[in-house]
């Protein structure tokens, strides 16, 4: 009998071993899995802050690559697009106002789910 206590304390003591273990486990695993839903939670931003850009960016060089007078021709049109580039749907706005006889203002903005993007440059006739 004395044997089959001793059986039952090894048992039981790697029971214990098995739970802290696992706790162990469990403690640094939690924080790594939220460190990492995390990391992909910014990646997807930055991805759709990327494209948010690349948008506007597109926009304001085929205003820019017009001469003054077609430029000039669109002031006071708001033009509003809904895009949609890499799973990412975007409200793209483009505003041109007269600042002065010879200087006009471009405004492109580009808004997705993570933020909005706003690009202006001035156009001068000199």
């Amino acid at each position: 009998m004395a044997s089959e206590g001793k059986g039952m304390d090894k048992k039981g003591y790697t029971l214990i071993e098995i739970i802290m273990a696992v706790t162990v486990l469990a403690i640094v695993v939690v924080p790594l899995s939220t460190l990492l839903s995390q990391s992909v939670f910014s990646n997807i931003k930055s991805e759709e802050l990327m494209t948010a850009t690349a948008l506007a960016q597109e926009k304001m060089e085929e205003l820019k690559a017009l001469s003054f007078h077609q430029v000039r021709a669109r002031i006071g049109v708001y033009v509003e697009e809904d895009l949609k580039s890499n799973d990412f749907v975007f409200i793209r706005r483009l505003e041109v106002e007269q600042e002065s006889e010879n200087l006009i203002k471009i405004s492109v903005e580009v808004q997705g789910d993570s933020g909005v993007v706003h690009f202006a440059t001035y156009r001068g006739n000199y």
